[in-house]
């Protein structure tokens, strides 16, 4: 049977549809597994790539092995969600042979850039114009200041960042939490920027960058955004020297501005939530993705970037949103017709999903 493309649904679900549109618009292969019946991927026109549906988040190598088995073999995965990276590269080799083709860099580059401290170092040594939010004394943590894991993935679940602006917040979130598995750092209050880019094995890059205007509570999922252009970060020196350390596929990097300063906050090696505003201004990002995976796909045409925007609608109508401050210098009757006439369901594929999911 040809190679496919294989999406794993239910997790990252936005960054999963604009996959499935980029999949769609190059006329290339793939099949997606789903979280069950009740799924929103079944409310979309993709509905019929489902070749399975998960009973419960358990991944296991057998399951793996079946499900490649079960589809003749050649499958592709594609990286969306952390977890299931975590998974595949830890059993690689018990993997290999079973029809399952992980794409993924090594084991060691990868969790260097994924985790919320290693990365630090890292990073800096390869932009050194970056800044670092201060990290605070252990056992004498204060708000406003952010919770960071030490390791993305500790007994079989994945950590997150937690911010504290207040006394209050840092209490709620040091109720029952192990104190070994996180650090604090200084919060940062600037403007929010992704660098979005693919880093090809032969070391070809694209890239666009991501101006965030609002975003949900707890530093979680942004929900409004827009291209915009480098903030003042050495491009060229970072990706040259990522290629150096081994490290290719996706890449997101989040930077504040601040002060006159970028401080670094973090990065996620793998397809990130806006992942549609990539396939809209930059497909190139997904053209390569696509090389990298040895299929041809033809150069897709790109939005206008002074028209172009991210939005998801159901999120930011979520408690709790944070304007950032490129936001605030819309009215919230501006913000509102960003969010709904761009939201990311509010297309054709996705319409029974727009503004409810």
């Amino acid at each position: 049977m040809a190679r496919r493309f294989l999406v794993f649904s239910g997790h990252n679900d936005r960054a999963v549809v604009a996959l499935c549109r980029f999949f769609d618009q190059a006329g290339l292969p793939f099949v997606i597994v789903a979280t069950g019946k009740g799924d929103a991927i079944h409310q979309t026109r993709w509905r019929d790539h489902v070749i399975f549906n998960r009973l419960d988040a358990l991944v296991t190598v057998p399951w793996l092995r079946d499900l490649a088995d079960s589809q003749g073999g050649g499958l592709v995965y594609c990286p969306t969600t952390e977890f299931i990276n975590h998974f595949l590269l830890t059993h690689r080799e018990a993997l290999a042979g079973c029809g399952l083709e992980i794409g993924l860099p090594d084991q060691a580059i990868y969790e260097a850039l994924t985790g919320k401290q290693s990365s630090q170092a890292l990073m800096t040594a390869l932009c050194p114009d970056l800044h670092l939010p201060a990290t605070q004394t252990d056992g004498h943590w204060h708000a406003p200041c952010v919770l960071k894991p030490r390791a993305n993935i500790a007994s079989g679940r994945v950590l997150y960042p937690m911010l504290c602006r207040t006394a209050a917040d840092l209490d709620q979130a040091l109720t029952g939490l192990d104190h070994g598995a996180y650090f604090a750092q200084d919060f940062v209050v600037g403007q929010s920027h992704y660098l979005c880019a693919y880093l090809s094995r032969d070391g070809e890059v694209a890239s666009f960058w991501q101006l965030n205007l609002m975003q949900q509570a707890g530093g979680k999922s942004i929900v409004l955004a827009r291209p915009t252009g480098n903030p003042g970060l050495d491009e060229a020196r970072l990706f040259k020297g990522l290629q150096q350390q081994g490290y290719h596929g996706a890449f997101m990097l989040e930077l504040i501005e601040a002060e006159g300063r970028l401080f670094y906050i973090e990065v996620n090696p793998r397809f990130w939530g806006p992942l549609q505003l990539a396939l809209d201004v930059c497909p190139d990002i997904l053209r390569l993705f696509a090389r990298d995976q040895c299929f041809d796909s033809p150069a897709l045409p790109a939005t206008n970037p002074d028209k172009a925007a991210y939005a998801w609608a159901y999120g930011a109508n979520q408690p709790g949103c944070v304007v950032h401050p490129a936001g605030r210098a819309l009215t919230p009757a501006q913000l509102d017709q960003l969010l709904y006439a761009h939201d990311v369901y509010a297309r054709d594929d996705t319409q029974a999903l727009h503004a409810c999911h």
